[in-house]
């Protein structure tokens, strides 16, 4: 097994805190020295799979020129919609403990910084598409409504991890959402 998919099992099963290299070196069927050469320590590897995470998300989200500005945020809070879902079986409540836990930490701390900036970016670069596009017209400053995304999406990540999807209403929310984004962008593209 790979280093960074036993680590994800791992990380899985004991969370942040309650794993161990020990585990991750066992789980991957290599010796300490093999796990060592690549990784120094247990955050090390947590942040090699975090790094590969989010490249994975911006790849699954590269803009389409083909397919309008509203279609894109649909699909883009469709992903997040299904990622919700399978918060048990991924590693958003490690990373969650992660951030949470050591919010203080300066090296963490510039981590969160990118994760949000790298979402922040992409709402926005989609807004801005649809206003260029004179699909949106924004009620709100672009701002407020990305910081908007982000806190809904962060608060609904952190619900389903503590009381599972099912008991949120995890559908009607973003069914909710898409009601309220459309009221707020007014995508007159959708009017017609």
């Amino acid at each position: 097994m790979e280093i960074l998919e036993a680590a994800k099992a791992v990380f899985i099963e004991k969370g942040y805190e309650g794993a161990s290299m020990k585990e991750i070196v066992e789980c991957s069927g290599r010796s300490f020295g093999g796990v060592y050469l690549y990784y120094s320590n247990k955050e090390d590897v947590f942040l090699a799979l975090l790094r590969s995470q989010f490249q994975e998300m911006e790849a699954n989200t590269a803009v389409n020129q083909t397919v309008s500005a509203w279609e894109l945020l649909v699909v883009f809070l469709n992903e997040q919609e299904r990622r919700a879902r399978q918060v048990e079986g991924g590693l958003a409540p490690c990373m969650f403990e992660y951030f949470i836990v050591g919010r203080r930490d300066e090296k963490r701390r510039v981590l969160i910084e990118e994760r949000r900036r790298a979402v922040h970016n992409h709402l926005l670069s989609l807004i801005q598409r649809g206003i260029q596009q004179n699909e949106f017209q924004p009620s709100k400053p672009i701002e407020t409504i990305v910081n908007w995304l982000i806190s809904f999406l962060d608060g609904v990540y952190l619900e389903s991890i503590i009381n599972g999807w099912d008991n949120i209403q995890l559908a009607d929310q973003f069914e909710l959402l898409q009601i309220a984004i459309r009221a707020v962008l007014i995508p007159t593209s959708l009017e017609d």
